[in-house]
């Protein structure tokens, strides 16, 4: 009996160990697929450069999370009841997470609608609007589930949720196959014009990364004088701001060459020497009492009159 007892026993543990065995394999199996799909999906994502890549990416990273999750669960049957015991008697829970995850789920959604829309990609310059307000500036870097990130000009990071992006004016200016931008410069009145003309133009044109102008012009008179106005034309923003830069440099040493004049306004300050000023003072109260109007004003008959 006894012996029959102890070969229960011994077969329900070599039972209970395969069990254990089969399951710790299925986890090891379950976590190794897991990270694999993880690694080859972070790989994909940084090698291609496209907005709708990286974000379907990020949201099979996040299925592949969710799906070991539940493989874990099934796994382990004592887990997978608990957590059917917390689904089934969690429902207020449930509807106070889903209340709060509203706008989690309308970024992810919007990210979804800009992935497959594509109203803008990976490196291209874009301007966020809010109406007539600019909301962000600068290259896109990056898309997330929840938001988009923006290196604005000056370095830093703009991260926007995804559904405001979605709701916002987005002006793409990589769109273009150039960008322009005005350059404007003061002359003075004595300028000769036709010469001031010449040399801008060929400045321009000969500026590295300047595509095309327009033919400089005056387009109006300020108060220091006239202003030549142009439009210089590169392939992106960035080349656009060094070849403007680079312009303005060259016109400043051109003009100064050619007796070309820029205007600038100055301030004179004269200091009034101390002797100077107590003599005007002196003469200022010898022609008040030299008056004749101010003295019969405070004789003292007229006080008495009164």
């Amino acid at each position: 009996m006894l012996n029959f007892t102890g070969f229960v026993v011994t077969e329900i543990l070599v039972c209970y160990n395969v069990r254990m065995m089969d399951e710790t394999i299925k986890l090891l199996i379950i976590l190794a697929v897991g990270l694999v799909t993880l690694i080859l999906l972070r790989l994909i994502s940084g090698k291609r450069k496209r907005l709708h890549v990286r974000f379907i990416c990020n949201l099979l990273k996040v299925l592949v999370v969710v799906g070991c999750l539940v493989a874990i669960l099934n796994v382990y049957t004592d887990l997978e009841k608990l957590a059917a015991a917390l689904l089934t008697g969690g429902g207020l829970i449930l509807a106070i997470l889903s209340f709060a995850a509203q706008k989690v789920l309308n970024n992810i959604l919007s990210g979804i609608s800009i992935s497959f829309s594509r109203p803008f990609d990976l490196g291209d310059k874009i301007k966020v609007m809010n109406g007539n307000t600019p909301i962000a500036e600068g290259t896109v870097s990056d898309i997330t589930l929840r938001h988009t990130v923006i290196m604005t000009y000056d370095g830093q990071s703009c991260i926007i949720p995804n559904g405001t992006m979605n709701e916002s004016m987005l002006v793409n200016v990589s769109a273009r196959e150039k960008i322009g931008n005005f350059l404007e410069i003061t002359v003075g009145f004595d300028t000769d014009f036709d010469l001031a003309l010449k040399l801008t133009e060929e400045i321009v044109r000969g500026t590295e990364n300047v595509i095309d102008c327009t033919k400089p012009l005056i387009s109006r008179f300020e108060a220091d004088g006239p202003v030549i106005k142009t439009t210089v034309w590169t392939k992106n923003v960035a080349e656009n701001f060094v070849a403007c830069g680079s312009i303005r440099k060259k016109l400043i040493e051109a003009f100064r060459d050619n007796n070309i004049t820029i205007p600038y306004q100055t301030i004179t300050i004269e200091s009034i020497p101390e002797s100077s000023g107590g003599e005007r003072a002196k003469n200022q109260v010898k022609n008040q009492e030299n008056d004749p109007g101010r003295r019969r004003k405070n004789h003292p008959g007229n006080a008495e009159r009164k």
